[in-house]
């Protein structure tokens, strides 16, 4: 039996690493049995034990005697008493580890006496008062508090062991649970405008690398979509947008050369139908010019026959006159004025043309040859043909800053709105094949050397005839060298 309860508390030793040794006490008859003793007769060093627990018996099975933890109960109206003895050694190495990353820390289990059980890495200061944190009942509520020690912070913890009848405190230095917190704030807010300044910088290269160029390969687009042929600036830096500024140089330079061609040959061509139209004599007006001339002739009236031939002479020698493309506007309204008189002769005067007179210096701007004329014929032709009614055409030109307009209007009544509108029509599309007439030629050269806002407009006058009107913008179109002049 003895051998039985030795093995059976042998057997309880061993199963924990945490039991320093176990033993029985028999008070009947007086003897102990125990892992480290044996079986020895009473009085022994068990005695002193005994004796604490039968004086101080609990509720709790858990006894702090002689700096020794132990668990005893026991049995058989108190005469068999079982005890366990627990390793503090092993208990303070368990509270070693939980509390190893921490310098200025501590735990302790205590008993309801305050007796340390078991204490790791004590504070004499903090265990002294760590009672009296808890003393409020509001406190005692609260299983976690921080007090102000020795100008520290600490967090302080209490885990009550009830079935036991102990306490657990342990206590940490709150700076050494927040410096790590605080340096994880700090290299957050370093590494957040670390990361704002590089989206910055990105950004930013982002703008001076990528943006700029297209903005402004961009304004260069809508530049030439304006009519500015400009070259571009090309970045200095190497990258890749050099290969499209090369390349948009290289069509605007066969742009402005295709341009330039395409203009040539309508300059040439413009010259060509010009040079046509002054060699082109018409033989009708010839005809009735020299009839006229014989009529006056047989009439006797030298005076007016010299005056014919002298009109004839100077109108023909206008028109066929090859050394100049440009005239002064006074020899252009001069020559429709020769024509004018020739044509009232013609019709016997029956036509009346009022001329107002030019005013100002831009009497001797330069304009094109036989631009004025034609608008004039226009009127004699269409608008009287060879009818016998009294007419009026009147004639006026004026210059406000850079724009000359010249206005040609008659009373005729043979103006149809069909011809208004075909004659509009065909100064629409001037640029395109249409019939070649003198005021389709007059509009075509015009806006072709001074622009699109130059050209002749028709439209029916107030009089119930036609009314020609030539606007000539100076600083439009390939007449540069105009664009600063004063019109007087």
């Amino acid at each position: 039996m003895v051998t039985r309860v030795r093995e059976e508390l042998t057997a309880i030793r061993s199963s924990s690493e945490y039991i320093s040794s176990v033993g029985t006490a028999v008070l009947p008859f007086g003897y102990t049995i125990s892992t480290n003793n044996g079986i020895t007769k009473l009085p022994n060093p068990e005695s002193e034990l005994i004796e604490f627990y039968q004086k101080h018996k609990q509720t709790q099975p858990l006894y702090y005697f002689d700096n020794k933890l132990y668990f005893m109960e026991s049995a058989n109206n108190g005469n068999i008493l079982v005890y366990v003895e627990l390793s503090i050694p092993r208990l303070e190495q368990s509270l070693q580890q939980l509390l190893e990353p921490y310098k200025d820390s501590g735990a302790s289990l205590v008993n309801d006496a305050l007796s340390h059980v078991v204490s790791i890495q004590p504070n004499s200061f903090m265990w002294k008062n760590i009672s009296t944190y808890f003393d409020d009942e509001r406190d005692n509520l609260n299983p976690s508090i921080v007090p102000h020690v020795e100008h520290e912070n600490y967090l302080i913890t209490r885990i009550a062991v009830s079935s036991l009848g102990l306490t657990l405190y342990t206590y940490l230095n709150q700076d050494e649970i927040t410096d790590p917190i605080n340096q994880f704030n700090y290299w957050l807010v370093i590494l957040t405008f670390l990361s704002l300044a590089i989206v910055v910088l990105f950004g930013f290269s982002l703008n001076w690398m990528i943006h700029k160029p297209l903005k402004r390969l961009t304004d260069l687009f809508n530049r030439v979509e304006a009519d500015n042929l400009i070259r571009s600036s090309r970045p200095q830096q190497d990258s890749e947008f050099n290969y499209l500024y090369r390349n948009f140089d290289k069509m605007m330079d066969k742009l402005r050369q295709s341009i330039q061609e395409n203009y040539e040959q309508k300059i040439a061509l413009q010259y060509s139908e010009m040079k046509q139209m002054q060699s082109q004599i018409n033989p009708h007006f010839l005809y009735n010019s020299f009839f006229n001339l014989y009529m006056i002739c047989k009439s006797g009236d030298m005076e007016s026959a010299a005056l014919m031939a002298q009109k004839l002479g100077g109108y023909y020698q206008f028109i066929t006159r090859n050394g100049k493309d440009e005239v002064t506007l006074e020899e252009e309204y001069q020559h429709a004025l020769d024509y004018c008189e020739i044509q009232s002769i013609r019709f016997a005067n029956r036509i009346t043309v009022e001329i107002a007179e030019l005013e100002g210096e831009f009497a001797l701007r330069n304009v094109p040859r036989l631009i004025v004329q034609p608008l004039v014929e226009n009127a004699f032709e269409h608008a009287f043909d060879n009818g016998t009614r009294r007419g009026v055409v009147r004639i006026s030109a004026r210059c406000t800053e850079h724009i000359l307009h010249i206005k040609v209007e008659d009373d005729g009544q043979y103006l149809t709105d069909d011809r208004l509108q075909e004659l509009q029509v065909w100064l629409a599309a001037s640029d395109k094949s249409v019939e070649k007439t003198g005021l389709i030629n007059v509009h075509r050269r015009i806006r072709l050397k001074y622009g699109e806002e130059s050209g002749v407009v028709v439209s029916r006058s107030e009089s119930g005839g036609m009314k020609a009107e030539l606007w000539i913008d100076f600083k439009g179109g390939a007449n540069q060298d105009v664009q600063n002049a004063d019109c007087g």
